[in-house]
């Protein structure tokens, strides 16, 4: 396991990212998002125009690789995508950002898509075919083991087989592989998944169901009893380490029963399509390179605006250059 660094609680944000060089595996997916844009989001039984059909790299799984390597972690990608042009376009933009695909599989589905509708305040609907993203199967993990246990830290979603995720996570424990699972889009995992995760990051609308007693996450992260009530209801789940993320209103850390709120960074948002996957893998970089979860969730809110200021997921993420030119000379004070 990568030592932990400790930040002073006023530091640049440019020096979290002087840290980011260890390595990451993510398992999941990878998808062509078929992205077009309308003035409002169509309600049921509602027909609306829209602009031309723009196609894009995505996949949760995949964005979050790319961001981690875009950040200078070296990371390496498990996942599949079929024998053709999607499949081809996907590994180019992976590939370009730095990620190894030595672990990246040809299927003989599809490669998995996704249509992405965008309104005019940058909220989106997203429909996926999953296609190849099926074949990433607890077989697949095994037979490529070695990429998790190698590892400072997995990252894991659900868009691909509950069953190849929740083997992943099991490979990583026994190896000491720190487990962080984004659990989207939400469905229900075994107990035994929960327990295995070191790090759970979900937004309030994921977190709403599987929290006992009926807890609103959206209202209890209001003041300090209901964010208590959010980190009580995790700890009956077996987690003891979450960020809960709530879009333009920031994140909640939580860690031993310890909530931590880190401030959104306001910007002028066009797109939002992907910018959780940028915020799950910035914490994925930061961490296997040792920073601590609360300053790599303070680095992970200023990427994941930056991405919500461009069109498409992928095609929308900085590079570590890119981040530090807005970065320089600021300063940011944090509030305990």
């Amino acid at each position: 396991m990568t030592p932990s660094i400790s930040l002073p609680q006023e530091f640049r944000l440019d020096r979290v990212l002087e840290h980011i060089h260890g390595r990451v595996t993510v398992v999941g997916s990878a998808n062509a998002d078929l992205t077009l844009h309308t003035t409002i989001l169509p309600r049921p039984g509602q027909t609306v125009l829209g602009t031309p059909v723009r196609v894009l790299p995505g996949g949760k799984s995949s964005n979050q690789a790319v961001q981690a390597a875009l950040l200078g972690a070296k990371v390496r990608f498990v996942g599949a995508v079929g024998k053709d042009h999607y499949g081809d376009l996907l590994r180019s933009s992976m590939k370009k950002a730095g990620v190894l695909l030595s672990d990246c599989v040809y299927s003989s589905q599809e490669t998995g898509t996704a249509v992405v509708v965008v309104d005019d305040n940058a909220e989106n609907t997203i429909v996926i075919s999953p296609g190849a993203n099926n074949d990433v199967t607890e077989a697949m993990v095994d037979e490529h083991a070695d990429a998790v246990r190698q590892a400072n830290v997995l990252g894991l979603c659900l868009e691909t087989p509950v069953s190849g995720a929740l083997a992943a996570a099991r490979v990583a424990s026994a190896s000491g592989t720190l487990v962080l699972l984004n659990l989207s889009p939400y469905r229900n995992v075994p107990a035994e998944f929960l327990r295995l995760t070191d790090v759970l990051i979900v937004n309030e609308s994921e977190l709403a169901d599987p929290l006992p007693g009926r807890i609103d996450p959206t209202t209890a992260a209001h003041d300090a009893s209901g964010q208590s009530l959010l980190a009580g209801g995790l700890s009956k789940l077996g987690i003891e380490r979450a960020v809960v993320t709530f879009g333009a209103r920031g994140s909640l850390v939580i860690e031993e029963g310890i909530t931590t709120v880190v401030p959104a960074h306001q910007t002028a948002a066009v797109d939002t399509t992907g910018c959780g996957d940028a915020f799950f893998g910035t914490v994925l970089a930061a961490m296997a390179s040792g920073v601590l979860l609360l300053d790599a969730c303070r680095l992970a809110i200023r990427v994941s605006s930056i991405a919500a200021t461009g069109h498409g997921a992928q095609a929308s993420y900085a590079d570590r250059s890119a981040i530090l030119a807005q970065l320089e000379s600021s300063v940011i004070s944090w509030d305990s």
